[in-house]
């Protein structure tokens, strides 16, 4: 298999609206139009209720681990799964079946990440939660969990991986500032 062809298919592994599919199918609804407009899991878990951003999540970073491992084994290249997982969040961000809309890429680059560097992964998941649950707030589980994730990576992967996932977490980072801005509100009606 190309890697053409990899990247194509991780695109539109990336670009299948999980959220969307999965709001309309409960509510009949687009999530596009609930919440704070973007069609990603955590205006799921605001908008829908938690059930059912866990589904939208399980899909999300089930889309970027399957791109990175369908990289894996096609063996192309050795930047082929690095790319792969990059091509999937880009899919997501601007999904084809969407019209070029999509969420933040979140879970699909944690997805990625995961299957990039699962030795670093796993505990920086397991933080990620326990800070969220000590702290009451998401976003800060969410950023010391990803904090963790390169300096674990580089303790567990060769520095190519680490620079991979610090790459994919920048551009996870600029979509997401893009959306919400440097403030704490999730509203495109605030911006």
């Amino acid at each position: 298999m190309t890697l053409v062809i990899i990247l194509v298919i991780s695109y539109l592994l990336g670009a299948i609206p999980t959220s969307y599919l999965v709001v309309h199918r409960l509510t009949g609804r687009d999530i596009r139009d609930l919440g704070d407009g973007n069609p990603g899991m955590m205006n799921v878990w605001d908008s829908v209720g938690l059930p059912a951003a866990i589904v939208v999540g399980f899909g999300d970073v089930g889309k970027g681990m399957a791109a990175v491992i369908l990289a894996l084994v096609a063996d192309t290249h050795e930047v082929a799964p690095l790319l792969a997982g990059l091509v999937a969040i880009i899919g997501h961000d601007y999904s084809i079946f969407l019209m070029l809309d999509g969420g933040n890429g979140m879970a699909t680059a944690a997805g990625a990440i995961s299957a990039l560097a699962p030795l670093a992964a796993a505990p920086s998941i397991a933080a990620a939660i326990a800070v969220w649950q000590i702290s009451g707030s998401r976003r800060v589980g969410g950023i010391v969990g990803l904090l963790l994730v390169p300096a674990l990576a580089y303790l567990s992967s060769d520095t190519q991986v680490v620079a991979g996932i610090v790459l994919l977490m920048t551009l996870t980072a600029l979509k997401i500032i893009s959306f919400e801005g440097f403030t704490p509100a999730r509203s495109r009606l605030n911006r």
